[in-house]
This record gives structure tokens, C-alpha cells and sequence, in this order.
């Protein structure tokens, strides 16, 4: 039987369009992309990241709570020939296999508990691009409401992946112009051992 979680993602992401950009840390720092190798794209939704690594010429994992939005991901990867696997779990629940990878992608998800098992999941050397809500987000007055739960504290991304070698980190504020929220962005890098 499918979780709250599932049915929730399941019935979002029937209707959302499939076709997005990929998040913004990864289109600014695109130029830091390995030309080959394996890529994770955790919390994957639809898989905008996914799409914009397999074009990129990597072999893609996009791992995701809603078998809707994996389904559709699929039927687009296979008919645009892109190598994207995709795969169903509830990661906050079932945590990440052993597998590691060249490159991680993360955005708009949070789950403190797999920090340990993101940074365990790179390769020597891989990369690591990480996007998602800073607090920030729930002290602006026009703000769109946002669970704190899923919010980071300043710095708190940089500080939790701090055994990395920290190539970017920023942090937007609220726009009210644009109504856009305050991220925080990461590329980080693993060490060689």
C-alpha cells in the first residue's frame, strides 16, 4: 500500500510539466561536469537534473518516492535514448544502497540523516551539487509558507559536508520582486584517499 508520502508526490508530479531546467548550482557550475561516469540524482521528482545529466552525457540514477513521476521520467528518458535508471524507494526510510558515484545531485530535499550517507556514496573525486531552502524562507513576511522541518539553518550545508572540499557555497535571501526563495547552493568535491 502506497505511503501518505507516495500519494502526495504521486498526485503532484501527475500534474506538473516534465520538462524543466535542471536546478540553478547545477547550470552555473555545468562547466565542472565529468564528460563520463555515473550520476545520482537523489529525490529525483521528475528528474529535471536526471534529464540534464544524461544529456551531458552521464549514466544517470534517479532514485524517488513516486512511481507516477518515475514512470514518466522513463517513458521520456527512453524516448529520448537517455541513460537514466530509475528507481524506486523511500530514501528517508530505506537510506541510500553502497553504490557510489562520479557526481550527486540534490535539490529542494532534506533529510539531515543522509548527509553522512551522500558524502559515503561519492566516489574519490566525485562531485557533489546540493540545492535547497535556507530559514530565511519562513522570516519573510510575503514568503510562501514552507514546513521549517525542510529548511536549513545558515551555513548548515556548508558546515555538514565540511570533510568535502568546498569549491561554492551561497546563500540567496527572499526576493519579493521575483518571489523567489533563499537557497542554499554547494558543489563540493571528495577527496582522493
Amino acid at each position: 500500500m502506497p505511503s501518505d508520502s507516495r500519494n502526495k508526490w504521486n498526485q503532484r508530479h501527475a500534474e506538473r510539466a516534465l520538462a524543466t531546467p535542471a536546478c540553478e548550482v547545477l547550470q552555473q557550475h555545468a562547466a565542472m561536469l565529468p564528460k563520463q561516469g555515473s550520476a545520482l540524482d537523489l529525490a529525483c521528482g521528475l528528474g529535471r537534473n536526471a534529464i540534464f545529466l544524461a544529456q551531458q552525457g552521464l549514466e544517470c540514477d534517479a532514485i524517488d518516492v513516486s512511481d507516477v513521476a518515475l514512470a514518466r521520467l522513463k517513458h521520456y528518458a527512453d524516448e529520448e535514448n537517455l541513460k537514466i535508471n530509475t528507481l524506486r524507494a523511500d530514501i528517508e526510510q530505506d537510506g541510500l544502497t553502497s553504490k557510489q558515484y562520479d557526481l550527486i545531485v540534490v535539490s529542494y530535499f532534506l533529510h539531515r540523516p543522509l548527509f553522512a550517507a551522500i558524502q559515503r556514496a561519492l566516489k574519490p573525486g566525485g562531485l557533489l551539487f546540493y540545492q535547497t531552502f535556507v530559514q530565511a524562507q519562513t522570516e519573510a513576511p510575503q514568503a510562501k509558507p514552507i514546513n521549517t522541518r525542510f529548511c536549513l539553518k545558515h551555513n548548515e550545508l556548508c558546515l555538514a559536508f565540511q570533510d568535502l572540499e568546498i569549491h561554492y557555497y551561497h546563500e540567496t535571501t527572499f526576493d519579493p520582486v521575483n518571489d523567489t526563495a533563499p537557497l542554499a547552493m554547494l558543489v563540493a568535491r571528495a577527496g582522493s584517499h
